[in-house]
């Protein structure tokens, strides 16, 4: 084989590389935005269930826990920037926040699972958001926090409770989400 031959073939596999690569980011983004225009808001039925205690980290490595927020009324988020519903449904989530943002009784926990948090920074200045990030591991998570399904939302009552929870995208930013959160800061 010749030096020529195998310049070629290196260039033709590098051209491959980044062809595929831009043509999974196009689709990514295409299926993102088709979501993000089909959110529906969440159907928030009341439940008063048991919540385990979720061990999470801040993105400088601290270690947190869900029971710490006990109190307050916990939007709670497990998600992946490589979800791709998880991402379509962040800009309704920062709306969402930002409706709370000074409200000491409501906490927000955007807690990435298999993220490191270099991508969740990373992701967060790409998408100009300023959530409160946070990371798990999958071992984490509590089984019955397992919803099968990426996100999953839980929204914790000032008891500790888990309220009410949700598996798949929505809409956040919706005024019924916001009617649930009021009542239960009034609870």
């Amino acid at each position: 084989m010749t030096k020529k031959f195998w310049k070629r073939f290196i260039s033709t596999a590098v051209l491959v590389v980044l062809a595929t690569a831009v043509a999974g980011l196009m689709f990514f983004k295409i299926a993102q935005h088709k979501i993000a225009s089909s959110l529906r808001p969440p159907k928030m039925q009341r439940i008063s269930k048991s919540a385990p205690d979720l061990t999470y980290r801040t993105l400088e490595g601290a270690v947190r826990h869900t029971s710490a927020s006990r109190g307050k009324v916990v939007f709670l988020d497990l998600w992946g920037t490589w979800c791709v519903q998880c991402v379509a449904e962040m800009p309704t989530v920062q709306t969402l926040y930002d409706h709370y943002r000074s409200d000491p009784d409501v906490e927000f926990l955007i807690v990435s699972r298999l993220d490191s948090p270099f991508a969740v920074r990373s992701y967060a200045y790409r998408n100009h958001l300023d959530l409160p990030f946070y990371v798990t591991q999958h071992e984490d998570v509590p089984e019955s926090m397992h919803l099968n399904q990426y996100p999953s939302t839980f929204i914790y009552a000032r008891d500790g409770s888990i309220a009410a929870h949700h598996a798949g995208a929505g809409n956040w930013s919706d005024e019924s989400v916001i009617q649930f959160i009021d009542n239960l800061k009034s609870q």
